[in-house]
């Protein structure tokens, strides 16, 4: 089988490559002819096209030509006419000046000479006496019987007049045709020369000069003239006819342009053959198809050359492909053979885990168990458990807020909507009694379907312990605030002292002052006062104290500033009977907390640094006090010059229990405490570090405490 499984894949592609190829093929072929088709009739439009444009530019071409040359051979007629009077003009004058002729004698002398060396050409020439109005030379007798006095050119004016403008070329009618002569009158204004032709004859030299240029077809055939009758409407336009192609001597149809050239009434005309058109397309239509046939052999080819070269990389590929499978299939095997080790493992585990497992579906009920579950909820079996939902097995309430339905809604959405996720519940067992358990899913899908797989521990015992170091840090609490007021009730008998001896003091003085009768109403007054300032301050003192030692634990927004300072008053006694000076440099910072915890804090650290301050041999004894706010965090430090803590103990004064002052009977709970009570603020936290620092000049080393929370 899996020989011609290897057949099959060796095989198959190339027959799709074969089959494929000869499709495109074919496919390219019909499309190469299509547009072989649409591209000889594009070539035979654009041909016709291209040849009419051609004679329409090749006739018009002619016809400027002719406009061309009518201008520049009348412009040379008239030159030759203004040269041919200039000579009659010299040689006028060599008759008179040099041979000295007598006026009556210069007729016979044109008559004979000029006629013999100058007037040996086609022009008309004349010669007027202007001073007599006598015609004294017309070779051609042009103006024979005609009246000279009342002879006009076209603009009205008299020929003879001596006073018109001379020197230009005129015009007038004579005899029913118009003639063109240059007229010259002598210097000495006695003759009038001119020389000119016929319109007609001078346009008729103008033709045979043009017809004698070098221009092809430059004549039409007569016959020709019947295919005119098309276009003499127009002007010009476009002829399809039969005519007779001069190299072959047959005939053949013909398309040609002809053109009106109304200035000299000829037609002009060229054109091509259609036989012409047909070569070409034929031409043409013989290179397409050889362009077909070399695409044609090029995809044959390139099939060719494809096929073998797929069919060597199919037998590659195939051979590594039969690899793979094979490969694969022997991992299969082992993947098969190691998933029902795995099952064995699985099951073996689900069965003897100490931890209880159930399986969970989609739909909200337990649908699996180990035995672990069993006997941690004291039930005889599984199906005592299996099938029910989660709140059929526990108590109506998981804690004070939820019940077990809305907490199981909300551990099915959670459960089924991420991979892993850890909660607690609370189980009922059969004999009623409450069992802890922290429970573990995990998301998975078992025969297509979402399950989740619980592991369920039982930390009811944990539970207990907890409450029960909840209980002892009550008891700790408890213990470290009679401590403090231990504290600072022996701070409160130093700070009662004075004012009451000056209570005392005060009233035997009155006592034995008041019988002699000395007394003024201004001393009564200020005893008075005195004794009022002194029993203010021991009242004041009192309410601190009431407020410190008050068992209410009630949230309030308080200011850092005043419980720093209601703190100090407490201890002031103590600071000032030890001569330890206190700076306190504060922000009117609000925080939401316990206000009389908070003193409590800073009650603790101020009484290790005056433990440390007495212990030490500095003669200063300093305490620095500063809050403020830095990126909306309360910043509060402690600092003294007392030396620091020991590196050895520093990281671990704030253990429970942990203290220094054995000697002194010191509870150890005090710095716990204080860093519990921190903590329960957001982002809460307290350290303590050694600091060197100046101050006032000199150089002090001493112990930090920094408490930092936020202020939000």
């Amino acid at each position: 089988m899996k020989k011609n499984f290897y057949l099959y894949i060796i095989f198959v592609p190339i027959l799709a490559v074969l089959v494929s190829i000869t499709l495109i093929t074919l496919h390219n072929i019909n499309e190469l002819n299509t547009s072989a088709d649409e591209d000889i009739k594009a070539f035979t439009k654009n041909y016709l096209i291209e040849q009419k444009t051609k004679i329409y530019n090749r006739v018009h071409f002619f016809s400027n030509i002719i406009k061309v040359k009518t201008a520049e051979f009348k412009s040379e007629q008239k030159v030759l006419l203004k040269d041919n009077v200039d000579k009659i003009e010299y040689y006028s004058k060599h008759l008179f000046h040099y041979h000295n002729y007598k006026k009556t004698a210069i007729k016979d002398k044109i008559n004979d000479e000029m006629i013999n060396h100058l007037f040996k050409n086609k022009h008309l020439n004349i010669i007027f006496d202007l001073k007599n109005y006598e015609l004294l030379f017309d070779g051609n007798n042009l103006l024979k019987d005609v009246n000279l006095k009342s002879l006009s050119d076209i603009t009205g004016v008299t020929i003879l007049n001596k006073f018109r403008k001379f020197d230009r070329f005129i015009q007038f009618d004579l005899k029913g045709k118009r003639y063109l002569f240059y007229a010259k009158k002598t210097d000495d204004s006695e003759l009038l020369i001119l020389s000119g032709d016929s319109i007609d004859s001078i346009n008729e030299d103008i033709k045979s000069k043009i017809l004698s240029t070098n221009i092809k077809n430059r004549r039409l055939k007569e016959y020709r003239l019947k295919y005119l009758n098309v276009i003499k409407n127009y002007g010009e336009g476009f002829i399809t006819y039969d005519y007779t192609k001069p190299e072959s001597k047959e005939i053949f149809k013909k398309l040609s342009f002809f053109y009106l050239q109304k200035d000299w009434n000829w037609i002009i005309g060229t054109g091509f053959y259609f036989d012409d058109l047909d070569f070409k397309t034929e031409e043409f239509k013989s290179s397409i198809e050889k362009k077909i046939k070399r695409s044609v052999n090029t995809a044959i080819i390139v099939g060719i050359l494809l096929i073998i070269f797929i069919s060597i990389a199919i037998y590659f590929i195939t051979s590594k492909l039969n690899k793979i499978i094979n490969d694969y299939s022997d991992n299969l095997n082992k993947s098969n053979e190691s998933l029902r080790k795995q099952k064995d493992v699985f099951k073996t585990l689900f069965d003897k885990s100490t931890d209880g497992i159930i399986i969970y579906s989609e739909d909200g009920y337990i649908i699996n168990c180990n035995d672990s579950v069993v006997r941690m909820l004291e039930y005889e079996d599984k199906s005592f458990i299996i099938n029910k939902k989660l709140q059929d097995i526990s108590p109506k309430k998981q804690n004070e807020n939820d019940t077990s339905i809305l907490k199981e809604k909300l551990f099915q959405i959670v459960s089924f909507n991420n991979q892993t996720y850890n909660f607690e519940w609370v189980f009922l067992s059969k004999n009623s009694r409450k069992l802890f358990c922290e429970i573990r899913t995990t998301r998975l899908i078992l025969d297509d379907n979402n399950i989740v797989h619980a592991i369920i521990r039982d930390i009811t015992y944990k539970k207990e312990l907890e409450e029960k170091n909840k209980r002892q840090q009550v008891m700790l609490a408890e213990e470290s605030k009679k401590s403090a007021l231990g504290e600072m009730l022996t701070m409160i008998a130093h700070q009662w002292r004075q004012p009451l001896n000056n209570i005392n003091l005060l009233i035997h003085f009155v006592r034995d002052t008041f019988d002699t009768g000395k007394f003024s109403k201004e001393e009564i007054k200020n005893i008075t006062l005195d004794m009022k300032a002194q029993i203010d301050y021991l009242s004041n003192t009192i309410n601190d104290f009431t407020n410190f030692t008050n068992p209410k634990k009630t949230t309030t927004l308080f200011c850092i500033k005043d419980a720093i300072e209601k703190t100090y008053n407490l201890a002031i006694a103590q600071f000032e009977k030890n001569n330890i000076k206190v700076f306190i440099e504060s922000d009117r910072i609000e925080i939401q907390g316990i206000e009389n915890e908070f003193m409590q804090v800073i009650l603790n650290i101020l009484n290790n640094a005056k433990d440390a301050l007495l212990e030490s041999n500095n003669k200063e004894k300093l305490l620095f006090i500063n809050a403020k706010e830095i990126n909306n965090k309360l910043v509060l430090t402690i600092k003294d010059t007392a030396g620091g803590i020991s590196n050895k103990v520093i990281s671990r004064i704030f253990d429970p229990y942990f203290t220094t002052k054995h000697k002194r009977n010191g509870t150890g709970i005090g710095l716990y405490m204080s860093s519990q009570i921190i903590k329960q603020y957001k982002n809460g936290a307290i350290k303590a570090s050694n600091e060197s620092f100046n101050y006032n000049g000199k150089f002090y080393e001493g112990a930090v405490f920094t408490i930092t929370l936020d202020l939000d």
